[in-house]
C-alpha cells in the first residue's frame, strides 16, 4: 500500500475510535459536517488556499479546527454538581483508560483493521508491479516471495515495523482523544443527574437512580458535546497522523530502500515476468497506468 493510502485508510479507521460510539450519532455528525462543509466548489478552492492544502493532512486538520462545536456552559447548579461527577467518570472511567481499549480494541473488534491493509508477499509484489494481491492469485506464496526478494530482500521487516506502528499511533491518539471525552462526560453527568443521584451512581448502581443512568448513558453517547469533543482532538489527531509517513521512514531507515521494476536487471524482469505470469510489457504497462491513479488520487486529496 502507497504511504498516501496508508495514511488515509489509518485516519479512516482510527477516526472511529474517536467518534460518538452509537449510531445515533451519525445524523448528528452528517448535519453538523454539511453546516461547515463549503458551500460550493470555489467556496472549497478558497478554503484550500486559506488553509495550505498542499499537506492533505494539514488541511483536514484546518477543516476541523475551523469547525469546531459550540455548547451551551454549565449553569451555577450543574456546575456545582461537577465535583461530585468527576468522582464518579473515576470509577468508571479511569484515566489511562481509553488507550488501554484501544490497544484491546486490535486484538478484538478492531483486529480486523489489520487485515484492511494488505500484507504477505503477494501484496508487496503486486504494489511494485502496479497489480493488486488478486492479480497475483494463480501465483503460490514460495513464488511470490521470490519475485519480491528480487526487489526488497528485507520486506518482512519493513511490513512488521510497518504494522507495529498501528497500535502504537492508535495509543496515542486515544491519549489525544481522552482528555476532552472525560471532560465531556463529567459534564454531563453533572448536566443529567441530581447530587443524590451521583452518589447513588458512585455507590455502583445500589438504587433506582442505577436504573436512570442506564437509560441515559444511550442518549449521552449520541449527545453534541460528545460529538464537540470528539472534534476537539481531531486537528491534533490529523497531524499526527500526517507525520506517520516520516514516522515510516524513519521506523525503516536502517534497512536499504526496496528496488523498482525499472531497478532489475533484465534477466530480474524476466524472471519476475516468468513468476507472476505477466509480460514485462504488461508489468510496465499496469506500472503506468499505477503511476497515474496515484498522481490522481493525490491531486483529488489535495
Amino acid at each position: 500500500m502507497k504511504p498516501l493510502r496508508l495514511i488515509l485508510a489509518t485516519a479512516s479507521a482510527l477516526s472511529l475510535l474517536a467518534a460518538p460510539a452509537t449510531l445515533a450519532a451519525q445524523d448528528t455528525e452528517s448535519e453538523a459536517m454539511a453546516e461547515a462543509a463549503p458551500a460550493d466548489d470555489m467556496a472549497e478552492e478558497e478554503w484550500a488556499e486559506d488553509e495550505g492544502a498542499d499537506d492533505p493532512m494539514a488541511a483536514l486538520a484546518g477543516m476541523m479546527g475551523a469547525t469546531m462545536i459550540e455548547v451551551e456552559p454549565l449553569t451555577a447548579e450543574q456546575q456545582a454538581r461537577v465535583p461530585a461527577a468527576e468522582k464518579v467518570m473515576a470509577r468508571i472511567w479511569p484515566e489511562g483508560a481509553a488507550a488501554e481499549m484501544s490497544q484491546n480494541m486490535f486484538g478484538g473488534m478492531f483486529g480486523g483493521f489489520g487485515d484492511m491493509m494488505p500484507t504477505g508477499a503477494k501484496a508487496g509484489l503486486a504494489a511494485l508491479i502496479g497489480l493488486s494481491p488478486f492479480d497475483l492469485e494463480g501465483m503460490t506464496d514460495e513464488q511470490a516471495t521470490e519475485a519480491l526478494g528480487l526487489f526488497d530482500p528485507v520486506w518482512e521487516q519493513r511490513e512488521t515495523a510497518i504494522k507495529a506502528m498501528v497500535p502504537e499511533l492508535t495509543g496515542e491518539i486515544m491519549g489525544l482523544v481522552e482528555p476532552p471525552m472525560r471532560r465531556a462526560m463529567t459534564e454531563l453527568y453533572a448536566i443529567r443527574f441530581t447530587a443524590p443521584e451521583l452518589a447513588a451512581i458512585d455507590a455502583f448502581f445500589a438504587t433506582d437512580t442505577g436504573a436512570k443512568y442506564a437509560r441515559e448513558s444511550l442518549s449521552m453517547a449520541s449527545d453534541k458535546r460528545m460529538l464537540a469533543a470528539s472534534m476537539e482532538a481531531m486537528p491534533e489527531m490529523f497531524a499526527m497522523i500526517g507525520q506517520m509517513e516520516e514516522r515510516m521512514k524513519a521506523r525503516t531507515e536502517s534497512l536499504p530502500a526496496p528496488r523498482s521494476f525499472a531497478d532489475l536487471s533484465p534477466e530480474e524482469r524476466a524472471k519476475v515476468a516468468a513468476l507472476t505470469g505477466y509480460s514485462v510489457e504488461e508489468i510496465e504497462a499496469n506500472l503506468e497506468v499505477d503511476a497515474v491513479m496515484a498522481a490522481t488520487e493525490e491531486a483529488t486529496v489535495d
